[in-house]
Parts: C-alpha cells; sequence; structure tokens
C-alpha cells in the first residue's frame, strides 16, 4: 500500500472544507491508513492554527499517523535540490523542497495544491486516484 505524506496545503483545505475534492482526499488517506506526516508540514500547520477546534483535531490527527523523519542527509538532499533548481531559475520554498525530498526518500507519494511541487521528482498523489 502506498503511502502519502499530505502537504500543508491540503491539511489547510481539509479544515477549511472536508467535503471538498481535496477535504475527502484527506480523509479517504487517514482512514485508509496511508496518510503520512512530517515536521515541516507540522510546524506550518502549527503556525497557522484559528481556532480551538482546528488545534483539537490536529492533535488528534498527529497522535494517530506515521511520521516521517528528518535526518541529516535530507537536508543536504534538499539544499542541492533547491541549488540545481536556482540555477534553472526556478525558486520554491525550503519547507516545499524538503517535505518533497523526505517523500522521495521513504517511497512516498505527496498530495498537496501547490504547482511548485511540480518541479520535483516525486510521485504527485491525483484526486480521485485510488491508492
Amino acid at each position: 500500500m502506498t503511502k502519502i505524506l499530505i502537504d500543508t496545503s491540503a491539511w489547510i483545505e481539509f479544515f477549511r472544507n472536508d467535503s471538498s475534492p481535496y477535504g475527502d482526499a484527506v480523509v479517504q488517506l487517514v482512514d485508509k491508513s496511508q496518510a503520512v506526516i512530517t515536521g515541516p508540514v507540522i510546524a506550518e500547520l502549527l503556525q497557522g492554527l484559528k481556532t480551538h477546534r482546528e488545534r483539537d483535531s490536529l492533535t488528534e490527527i498527529l497522535s494517530i499517523l506515521p511520521y516521517a523523519e528528518v535526518s541529516r542527509e535530507d537536508w543536504v538532499k534538499t539544499g542541492n535540490l533547491l541549488g540545481t533548481l536556482r540555477r534553472q531559475e526556478i525558486t520554491v520554498p525550503l519547507t516545499d523542497a524538503l517535505i518533497a525530498t523526505i517523500a522521495k526518500n521513504n517511497d512516498h507519494g505527496v498530495l498537496t495544491l501547490d504547482r511548485h511541487f511540480q518541479h520535483f521528482d516525486i510521485p504527485l498523489y491525483s484526486i480521485g486516484a485510488h491508492v
């Protein structure tokens, strides 16, 4: 069974409208034990929480989801990836490059709304796909 690292953008969509296509995908992945989370996503989510409902939901979800660790090697690969992209005049956020690196190193796909993930050599989870 393929594991899917859920990016911050998909979580935000889930919290805003869990019956949207991305919200549905998050629910489906969590229900099927395919969802994975990692540190950069946790940090981005925590900084943007606005309600107690969001904090309670996130705390509950974090307690059950598998966690993809960030290693020293991930940081080095992320830096090299960003350097390669920059030489191609492509700029992407550090956190997203790190998320992509973690996903790739763990053979996970990524669920995201962010188009710049297309610059990374990782499988992207398609809405409506059955993984």
